[in-house]
């Protein structure tokens, strides 16, 4: 049995971030997660939340559901005795609770939904796997798998002629490469192209009698 490589699940030990600017970052990162189970924590259980964070440069991030200052006011207000202020909380109460009913049964079926494409995008990739290559996918198939002769032939001329393409490409690109950055790029991004699509023309010209492949343009 091998031994692990990595050390596996480490737990996180919860301390303030020493670094400014890592702290920003992490901030930045997780707010939208904060709202997003805010957002769920009011939709699932008709809670009435607020949230209110400062940043270490003292900018305030606020979020709330219907919200902030709703919840703010109804927080430091305290309850009203009033029976016209019930009978008004009782209606938007009503009228909250309805919504808030519509919002879970769009939630859920957008779940549903987005799990069945899931299950359908497997299942495509799955059958995608075992259907045989049309014409158009000529590039994927194996070598050893291609057992006729002609077949092979054809194949390699179209590697070839893919070639050759690439490398009129090359050279045009240099030539509306603006300045020396420029040029580098597209060098080092042709450079691995060619690089590959060498070995793929090597492995087809392998016990294939055709002729010889085009030589690579001077970059």
């Amino acid at each position: 049995m091998n031994p692990k490589k990595t050390k596996g699940k480490q737990k996180i030990t919860i301390k303030k971030i020493e670094k400014d600017e890592d702290r920003l970052v992490t901030l930045s990162k997780r707010r939208n997660g904060i709202y997003t189970k805010l957002s769920e924590l009011s939709i699932l259980c008709g809670a009435e939340v607020a949230f209110l964070g400062y940043s270490c440069s003292g900018k305030p991030y606020t979020f709330g559901s219907p919200s902030f200052q709703a919840v703010a006011e109804r927080f430091l207000n305290g309850e009203s005795s009033s029976s016209s202020s019930s009978l008004q909380r009782s209606v938007m109460n009503a009228h909250q609770q309805a919504k808030i009913q519509e919002l879970c049964k769009v939630y859920n079926r957008m779940v549903e939904k987005a799990k069945a494409e899931e299950v359908k995008v497997k299942k495509a990739a799955a059958l995608a796997e075992k259907m045989p290559l049309n014409e158009d996918a000529w590039w994927k198939v194996d070598p050893k798998e291609v057992k006729d002769h002609e077949e092979a032939k054809k194949i390699l001329e179209k590697c070839e002629g893919l070639y050759e393409k690439l490398c009129d490409e090359a050279a045009a690109r240099i030539q509306r490469g603006d300045g020396e950055l420029e040029r580098d790029k597209v060098l080092q991004r042709l450079f691995i192209h060619f690089s590959r699509l060498d070995w793929f023309v090597g492995v087809w010209s392998c016990g294939v009698s055709a002729s010889q492949k085009p030589s690579k343009p001077k970059l």
